[in-house]
């Protein structure tokens, strides 16, 4: 039913904010499961827990439109009866999905923070949180529930007679409560990986670049401070449609402004790469490398070689000499992106650890310390007058062991003082 022509409507709000809404965060996934995917190969649980997160959001923004035609938006006295019916219904179900869909948001985070770092307490923090964001949740949706007897009560319009449920009240301090732990959350949310970054990265321009992208995070406090004010100044139960308009539209920004939130991080080599074919800036990377030996890492991690480093450190003097002999020969590969850590990249000249060994070799070539290729061993370079040469070789030595035995008899074979021997001497 159209209500747009009754006084004061403002589902429209509802509609265009909600379309808005659903087609960014469609895109923001999107964005970031082509680089997940395709870019980094690097598909974690982080992106699969997104991608419930997304569904549920799209679900409740899609039902907060069709809740206009059941007079959302619209005050009461105009709504008929049996659309206040189905109002309050799908209004229900939205705060079950609600519940759901934050949570599922906030997990998605937990989850993309093993890859900044997995010490012990970190881990303790997010199975913390996590086990705090089950039962917060567990805890409201059964409250919802048995908020009348029968539960199919709980999606019948509270003013009609005969209803066997709990005041509104109760209602209002569990929404109130939910609303007060969320920020709490959110807030651990928003220090966590600005903690982490700023203990494990060297203080530098680049570092408050990716700090002040975590700090994003902040709009979803304050997106939940705000909802949370509302739900506390303004009677929700009293004209109901009408504030939804209101409230709902906060409700609904809470959980998609934290979706786009935990979706940058991932997107961090896309705008890289994008800000950089337009021309906004000269290297892909921050800081003193060419381009031709800049290069992105797959897993997610530091991009030392290790978990807990800060940028620059090399594990010995071996990585050092790895980066100065094959650095200046790394190469873009055709889409922009460089990966290292998922198997061998056919496309770039870059070795990475898994693709050659490299050994240090005393004495070869004129007496000084070098580096040899595995594949180069034994070759004509590294061989003097008829020697094996320098690197790694491989000599098998076999002894074999006799005895004298009176003849038709067999030889002893494990026998005290006699060595077994896989040669059988018959």
């Amino acid at each position: 039913m159209d209500f747009s022509h009754t006084p004061g409507w403002h589902g429209g709000i509802e509609q265009r904010l909600n379309g808005s809404l659903i087609a960014l965060s469609t895109i923001f996934l999107g964005m970031r499961l082509y680089v997940r995917a395709f870019m980094t190969k690097a598909m974690g649980w982080d992106d699969l827990i997104a991608g419930i997160a997304w569904a549920l959001l799209v679900t409740q923004s899609a039902m907060d439109i069709r809740a206009v035609t059941f007079g959302s938006g619209a005050h009461m006295e105009f709504v008929p009866l049996e659309l206040l019916a189905k109002f309050f219904e799908s209004l229900n179900i939205q705060k079950c999905i609600y519940f759901w869909a934050v949570a599922f948001v906030r997990w998605s985070i937990l989850a993309f923070l093993p890859r900044l770092s997995s010490e012990k307490i970190v881990m303790y923090s997010i199975y913390l949180v996590g086990s705090i964001i089950f039962i917060q949740t567990f805890v409201c949706q059964v409250f919802l529930l048995t908020m009348c007897d029968p539960v199919a009560d709980v999606f019948k319009p509270p003013f009609l007679p005969g209803l066997n449920c709990k005041s509104s009240d109760e209602d209002s301090k569990m929404m109130r409560a939910h609303g007060a732990t969320g920020i709490a959350i959110d807030f651990f949310l928003l220090i966590l990986p600005i903690y982490i970054i700023y203990s494990k990265m060297m203080w530098s321009r680049r570092t408050i670049q990716v700090i002040l992208v975590m700090s994003i995070g902040t709009f979803v406090v304050v997106t939940g401070i705000i909802r949370l004010v509302l739900i506390l100044t303004i009677d929700f139960y009293t004209d109901t449609t009408h504030k939804m308009g209101t409230i709902g539209v906060w409700t609904n920004l809470e959980g998609h402004v934290g979706f786009w939130c935990c979706c940058f991080p991932a997107l961090q080599p896309l705008v890289r790469i994008i800000s950089y074919k337009l021309g906004i800036r000269s290297k892909l990377l921050s800081g003193g490398q060419s381009n031709s030996n800049q290069k992105y890492y797959a897993s997610g991690r530091s991009q030392t070689g290790g978990k807990g480093t800060k940028p620059g450190t090399h594990h010995g003097a071996s990585a050092n000499r790895r980066s100065a002999q094959f650095g200046a020969s790394n190469t873009i590969t055709k889409n922009g992106y460089l990966k290292n850590g998922s198997g061998v990249d056919n496309s770039s000249d870059f070795d990475s650890d898994s693709q050659k060994g490299i050994i240090i070799a005393d004495g070869a070539q004129g007496g000084a310390n070098s580096d040899i290729e595995m594949g180069s061993l034994g070759g004509g370079a590294y061989e003097k007058n008829g020697s094996s040469g320098a690197g790694i070789h491989k000599r098998t030595e076999v002894s074999i062991q006799t005895e004298t035995v009176p003849p038709g008899s067999k030889p002893r074979r494990g026998g005290a003082g006699v060595a077994d021997s896989w040669v059988d001497l018959n």
